[in-house]
């Protein structure tokens, strides 16, 4: 069977990926305990406020993704969508749930916005399960090769 992406749109996902994986890691601190932001260049990396915000960037371009390839999925005869994967459907399910817990922890941040504790832990927690579930599923996949979908 085949599968086609546009490249750009396949190289922004997976440098967007990339950068919410490593931005995701520096938001617990690591960075600045074990010497990373020490690193030439990559200071950055050790201020949280930086770190999250660049987090919040890489997450909106992985939100940005996903709604133009569930719209073109729902347009007929715009793109050659093809069938989606059983491999591309547990992604998608688990990306859906990182970027609608991180929404919510984004939502949290806002000025008068107040969630009790028990739903803030509980979007960490499942943002953060859901993120390494994602990675492990997307480096199986990408070990197996196994696309998001087919076409054909």
């Amino acid at each position: 069977m085949k599968t086609e992406s546009h490249p750009l749109l396949k190289t922004t996902y997976g440098l967007a990926a990339a950068v919410a994986l490593f931005t995701g890691f520096g938001n617990m601190p690591l960075y600045g305990r074990y010497y990373v932001a020490n690193v030439p260049g990559m200071g950055w990396s050790g201020n949280f406020f930086i770190n999250v915000n660049v987090h919040i960037l890489a997450g909106s371009l992985l939100s940005a993704i996903g709604v133009y390839a569930l719209t073109t999925a729902l347009m007929p005869g715009r793109l050659p969508v093809g069938r989606l994967t059983l491999s591309g459907k547990i992604r998608g399910v688990l990306l859906a749930f990182v970027l609608l817990t991180g929404m919510v922890m984004v939502i949290k941040n806002l000025p008068g916005v107040h969630f009790p504790l028990e739903v803030l832990m509980t979007s960490n927690f499942t943002h953060m399960g859901a993120a390494i579930l994602f990675m492990i599923t997307a480096m199986i996949a990408l070990i197996f090769r196994q696309p998001w979908r087919r076409i054909g």
